[in-house]
């Protein structure tokens, strides 16, 4: 039998490949985030069917992918419907390779008395065959033409740890770039957020110290959110985004300042949370600048299964559902798993929303939330927005004469049900559902093509 120091030995290397094995999904799941938003920059505006099919055809597998946990799937699937946003075909053997590679530090937020930036450049996924490659690795500092070269160094194996020299920069946020270049071309670019800060205890110390400018809640949820969400990122844990300092700062400042921070002419995002059993449940909010002279409408967005409340800040269009708010001066909220009645009549009573005109629109899993919502509080829901997703309405529940604008892809596999429960709606008294498909679409791209269209749809309502 063996000993006890053996089984402990055993059982410690058991939860050293476990930690090892999260630290690597984790930075999958920021990969495939990343280009899920390099891909959604590029796709924005195309129309040719053609170039539409064969998009299509690259995305179709990323939803079994991702719920199979084949995130390097999910990113290859990504990178080569890039390519196709573009071109014709698959990409050279150089690019693929390039395309596959990523570059991540050892911490995002890292002290300036460190003096090195740690990095390991490694596969995202495999590729047919490799080439030989150049990298060069700097830091540019944002909103500035500043650029701090840290490295150049051919790709000789994988994976490979590079480090630079960080002296004489100033604390502020900035991207870490690795361009990589095939005889003397640039043939891809990776690029990760960054923050370089003094003192860290100092940070912490401040973020602690937030005084709210209303103790209610909402707010000490918020509050509690910010200091969680600090103490994970200076562990050196991976989101499925880039979340600066400055992000956490600025919505430290409006726990202390509330609307007096938001900007008078852009608005302001911070991150919220509302109140939760175990803990705050995230979430971020967009709020307009017109918020601070008057009510406004508000659109509570909620995510897919398996995603977060970043996804209609980042992604789903490269963040286009904020854009579209802003454009028309209305409130974005988006929840994490959904949202409770009773946190959105905190939030309204807490912030200059028009209870009447209240939005909600979901994707997915997200969709079938919202619609669950809207059936249980049709008071509190002004109108509707399903996409790539919907739900059955019960014998006893009707959606009544609530506008519901509901966007499916001709080519997603929810396709049928979300039409059959578009179609059973339509046939309601009063109805005014209005169901729209869009040709060579799959589940992952139907917001991006699907929301201008629905908030004009909105916006027609809300005139009315």
């Amino acid at each position: 039998m063996p000993s006890l120091s053996f089984r402990f030995l055993i059982i410690a290397l058991l939860l050293l490949m476990n930690n090892i094995a999260f630290a690597q999904k984790e930075n999958q799941r920021y990969e495939v985030g990343r280009r899920l938003i390099a891909f959604e920059l590029d796709f924005e505006g195309i129309t040719d069917p053609k170039v539409l099919k064969n998009i299509c055809e690259r995305l179709k597998p990323i939803t079994f992918h991702f719920f199979s946990g084949q995130l390097d799937q999910c990113a290859k699937a990504l990178d080569l419907a890039r390519w196709n946003c573009k071109n014709s075909g698959d990409s050279s053997k150089v690019r693929a390779f390039a395309d596959s590679l990523s570059i991540t530090p050892s911490r995002r937020i890292v002290e300036l008395k460190d003096k090195l930036i740690q990095c390991e450049i490694a596969s995202v996924y495999a590729v047919k065959e490799k080439s030989l490659l150049k990298a060069r690795v700097y830091l540019n500092q944002l909103n500035t033409k500043h650029i701090h070269e840290l490295e150049v160094f051919s790709i000789e194996h994988l994976p490979q740890k590079v480090s630079g020299n960080i002296q004489g920069l100033k604390e502020g946020e900035y991207q870490l770039v690795m361009e990589l270049s095939n005889e003397g071309k640039v043939v891809a670019s990776h690029k990760v957020a960054i923050s370089l800060i003094q003192d860290k205890t100092q940070l912490i110390a401040s973020m602690g110290a937030t005084e709210l400018k209303k103790d209610v809640p909402i707010w000490k949820a918020s509050k509690q959110n910010l200091v969680i969400l600090l103490d994970e990122l200076l562990s050196g844990k991976r989101f499925e985004g880039d979340i600066p300092v400055s992000r956490l700062v600025e919505s430290k400042g409006f726990l202390d300042k509330g609307l007096d921070a938001v900007d008078g002419k852009n608005g302001s995002e911070y991150l919220i949370a509302f109140p939760g059993r175990l803990a705050p449940l995230p979430a971020r909010i967009f709020i307009p600048a017109n918020a601070k002279i008057s009510k406004v409408p508000l659109v509570v967005a909620l995510h897919g299964a398996g995603a977060t409340e970043n996804m209609f800040f980042e992604a789903y269009g490269a963040g286009k559902v904020k854009n579209l708010c802003k454009d028309r001066g209305w409130m974005l909220l988006a929840p994490r798993n959904g949202i409770s009645v009773d946190n959105l009549r905190m939030l309204i009573s807490e912030l200059p929303i028009d209870p009447e005109q209240v939005i909600f629109i979901g994707h997915s899993m997200g969709a079938g939330q919202a619609l669950g919502f809207a059936l249980n509080h049709s008071k509190e829901v002004k109108a509707l927005g399903l996409m790539g997703g919907a739900g059955a309405v019960g014998k006893n529940q009707a959606l009544g004469s609530m506008p519901v604008f509901v966007g499916i892809g001709s080519e997603d596999f929810a396709r049928a049900s979300v039409t059959r429960f578009a179609q059973e709606a339509m046939k309601q008294p009063e109805s005014k559902t209005i169901l729209k498909e869009y040709e060579s679409i799959e589940h992952s791209s139907i917001c991006q093509v699907c929301l201008p269209e629905m908030f004009n749809y909105f916006s027609m309502i809300l005139k009315k």
